[in-house]
């Protein structure tokens, strides 16, 4: 008979399934195990010990028994590690966090422990519900974090951002600017203040990013460069069911 492992561990839960009349499927990132499956029983009656503890986004602390034979392991117990004070009632904040957990979600494999994307995804959740002039600039910012965890790190160099004239290249290949007259084989064609924005993003911490601010015409082409530069690396495993709802949100939040 299989041993079965009782794992107590932080966890973000990225979706949910309703499963049954009752209970729900979960996919949750734990920082122990990586990205499981659990199964909570009971989750969707009224008065369940679980309240929003499931809720995609949600920081929590988990209690699962873990068969290694199986690949939808039994949730005991969730509580919260920490609530969000704006998150739930701000609908950029919601999209900008749905697609955080969604990108996560479709990039990992199961049960490969990544601590420092756990890390990643919970810092920049909590920013996200804390910060209240630019929110925005958080998903680029994600976007490329998750990506170096990944193993595809842009290849920013100081020199190259600096030899840039009024227009340079992003390079697709090494996620690098390029001045104009070093075309890269596969790249797109930006503004200087554009690329250097990407470039800062890039490489800044996430104080520093959080500070930043650009024109409205200047993160709508830095968010587009971020997305070509995942497109061209992670195009197959790219989710779109959140893309539409952003792109409109960006464009009123921007206004």
């Amino acid at each position: 008979m299989a041993q079965r492992d009782i794992v107590r561990t932080e966890a973000v839960v990225l979706r949910g399934l309703d499963y049954s009349e009752s209970s729900r499927i979960v996919t949750l990132l734990t920082r122990e195990r990586g990205k499981i499956a659990v199964l909570a029983k009971g989750a969707r009656r009224t008065k369940s010990k679980f309240g929003a503890t499931l809720q995609p986004m949600a920081h929590t602390q988990v209690v699962f028994y873990y068969k290694p034979t199986r690949s939808l392991q039994m949730l005991s117990e969730s509580s919260h590690v920490s609530t969000y004070r704006t998150l739930s009632d701000d609908l950029l904040k919601i999209t900008l966090g749905l697609r955080m957990v969604e990108l996560t979600d479709a990039l990992l494999s199961d049960e490969n422990p990544q601590p420092s994307i756990f890390e990643l995804l919970v810092a920049v959740l909590h920013r996200l519900d804390a910060e209240e002039e630019r929110p925005r600039v958080l998903w680029p910012f994600f976007q490329l974090r998750l990506a170096e965890a990944l193993g595809v790190a842009p290849a920013i160099r100081r020199d190259r951002v600096e030899a840039i004239d009024e227009v340079g290249w992003l390079s697709l290949a090494d996620g690098g600017v390029y001045p104009i007259d070093a075309r890269p084989s596969t790249a797109r064609k930006a503004s200087r203040t554009a690329l250097r924005a990407y470039a800062v993003i890039a490489r800044a911490r996430l104080s520093a990013v959080r500070r930043m601010h650009m024109e409205p015409e200047v993160h709508r082409t830095v968010q587009e460069l971020v997305d070509a530069y995942l497109r061209h690396h992670f195009d197959e495993s790219i989710p779109d069911r959140c893309r539409t709802v952003l792109a409109q949100l960006r464009d009123v939040a921007a206004s």
